[in-house]
This record gives C-alpha cells, structure tokens and sequence, in this order.
C-alpha cells in the first residue's frame, strides 16, 4: 500500500482524547495508539491512495443544480480523492426507466464516461428499491409472474448495459425493516413484497448474475449497524442464499450514523457477521450527523474534531473487523455539506460529511486519513 509521510508535529488534541502519547513501542494499548494517531497529522494527497480498496463518494449528477459534471468544485475534489463514485440518484428505477419499457441512459452514460476517462470506479446504486418507483410500476397490474417479469426484465436491461462499467451493485435496497421482518403493507411496505413475496430478493440477484456475472452483487440496507434484528435477519437470508447456491459477494452497510451511536464495538460486532459468512463488507452511504438533537446553531472546532474522533473510529472499526480480501470499500454519502441529504430531511442545520458548503476540507477528512494510515 502507498503509504503517506507523517509528521512528526501534533496537530491540537481531540477534547475526548485527553494528551495522547507520541510512542511508538508496540506494547502500548489499542486506546493509545488511537490517542497517537489522532495527535498525529498526516500529509497526503489523494485520500484513495492510503487505501488498497475503493474508497468513494456518491455525487449528484444529470438534471440537478449541483451535478458535478457542472461543478468544478466538486469534480476535483472526486478526482483528487476518490478511487470510486455511487450516483444519488440518476441510476435509480424512476430514473433509468420513467415509462414502461423506454428507458433513459443517457445522465448515467455521462456520469459513467466522466469515471471511466478519469479512471474512477462506478458501484452501481440501485438496481432494486421500494422506493423512487416510478408511477407505472406503482400501478402495474397483472399477477405475480408477470410482476417477475417485469421487475427482471428491468434489472437485466440495466444491468446489461452497464456490465463491464460498473465494479459492484446494490441489487436489492432495504427490504427488511428494523426489527428484522419483511417490508410488506403500509407507508413502509414494498410493490416487490406485496406482489411476489420475499422471493423477489432471491430472483433479483439471480437476474442481476446473469446480466452482469463479473459485478460484484450487494444486499444494501440501513441500521444494519445497530439494529441486532435487521443484521440477524440479514444474515439467516445470506445463510439461505448460501445452501441454495443464489449468488450474493456481499453486504453494503449504509451507515447514515450520528456522533455517538451506534457504538464502535456494535459496529465491529455486526460487520464480523457478515465476515463470518465469508461475504464482503462495504461501507455504502457513510456520513455522520453532529447536530441529531439540533442543538447547535452553528458548527464549531470542537464539534468538527469529534466528527473527526468519530470518523477515525468507524474506518478503524472496519479495518479492525473485516480482514483485507473481504473489504469492499468505503463511500461517503455526499461531497460538501451543502449537498447532504440530511439537511432536507431534517430540516435543521448539519455538517455530515469530509468537506464544507464551500468545499474546504474538513478535519474529518483527516480522521479518515488517520485511520487508513494506521492499517
């Protein structure tokens, strides 16, 4: 791995981490060799280099304001630091196939043309979801295998037209709930559930295989870091999968967390879940809110350096927990600030991700740094 010069002068100490220790003697303890590196600044100039896996971000592009075909602010910050990209949102079914059976390439063709001439990775986001389906599959009427039909006959047409384009997919996104059961009926339920049942999942990475069978295939979902329920049920699909030989490289944990939950060694517990079933972890849609209780009017040092503690913690947690073959990458759900999700969603102020509304760099990039440096 290329490794980065490091310092031999302290940046200023978490508030967390007290005086930090510059030692290098390999008796010391996991808690002071964390407490060094986070004192310890490291020189780099492309984040991805640190790290022998893909290391992304997701980025708007096609119709929006802030696509970053558009953006030279945001292009270079992608291509200065990221080895792969993940579409927001112009891969996704309303996008890619807004009519029955006129499908629209061509925001995703430009996006995927700017990463391969710029020799960046694509993971492709998403193949299957409940949600940002288009009105016509809403509406779609015929019995269940003609809605098997259907949903296949969009995922193999996707998927062949990108295959050799893309590294890896979230085939299937959020199919179970937090407390490990199906999305079925309400506000929460899935078209896919209702009109199949739960062997859509199988039947999608299956049609997902043979459309592109050199694609890494992911089941994506949230709280799969947290919830015991989710991640137990999770697993006992993958364990199915595994005995009736459906294929399935991995599992994407989104990771859409706050400054202090889940805790690190939950993290570290659930990825070894899936590590245990020989299936590769990627961390899909990291970022981590600082204001969750909205109690901050506006950003500090002091919080943008626990954003950095936390950052630190949780690439360290992967690395601690998921043995190098099985590592599929890291993705930081946005570019800037500005750009996050969470803002509109929460309607509050926050400062989730590695670079501000005015795409500066924040201390939290350097906290991944730390981390991947440390390995």
């Amino acid at each position: 791995m290329k490794k980065t010069i490091i310092t031999s002068l302290f940046t200023l100490l978490l508030v967390a981490c007290g005086g930090g220790s510059d030692s290098t003697d390999n008796s010391q303890s996991g808690q002071q060799k964390d407490q060094q590196n986070q004192d310890t600044e490291v020189v780099f100039d492309n984040l991805s280099s640190l790290a022998e896996f893909p290391i992304g971000v997701s980025v708007p592009a096609g119709q929006y304001a802030n696509s970053i075909l558009n953006s030279e602010a945001r292009k270079q910050i992608v291509l200065q630091h990221f080895s792969q990209i993940s579409a927001e949102n112009i891969m996704k079914m309303d996008a890619l196939q807004p009519n029955q059976g006129q499908f629209s390439f061509n925001h995703a063709d430009n996006l995927i043309n700017f990463a391969n001439n710029n020799g960046i990775g694509v993971h492709g986001h998403v193949l299957l979801w409940h949600s940002q389906v288009p009105n016509w599959m809403k509406s779609f009427s015929g019995d269940k295998q003609q809605w098997l039909t259907m949903m296949k006959t969009h995922i193999t047409t996707v998927a062949t037209h990108f295959a050799g384009q893309v590294e890896s997919w979230d085939v299937v996104n959020e199919a179970f709930l937090d407390n490990g059961l199906y999305r079925s009926i309400g506000d929460s339920g899935s078209v896919w559930y209702q009109n199949i049942g739960a062997e859509f999942i199988q039947e999608a990475f299956v049609a997902a295989s043979q459309a592109d069978p050199n694609a890494d295939l992911y089941y994506n979902d949230y709280n799969l870091s947290s919830s015991s329920s989710k991640i137990n049920a999770v697993v006992a699909m993958v364990e199915d999968f595994q005995t009736r030989n459906i294929p399935i490289d991995g599992v994407g944990f989104q990771m859409h967390v706050t400054s202090s939950y889940p805790s690190d060694d939950t993290i570290k517990a659930h990825f070894k879940k899936i590590v245990d079933l020989g299936l590769k972890v990627k961390i899909t849609e990291l970022d981590v809110r600082m204001n969750a209780n909205s109690q901050h009017q506006q950003v500090s040092d002091a919080i943008l350096k626990l954003q950095q503690q936390r950052y630190f913690d949780i690439v360290s947690a992967y690395l601690e927990a998921v043995p190098a073959a099985q590592r599929g990458g890291i993705t930081i759900w946005g570019i800037s600030d500005a750009d996050s999700w969470i803002l509109n969603l929460y309607d509050q102020e926050d400062w989730p991700l590695l670079f501000d509304e005015n795409f500066n760099e924040k201390p939290a990039l350097q906290g991944v740094a730390q981390a991947l440096n440390n390995d």
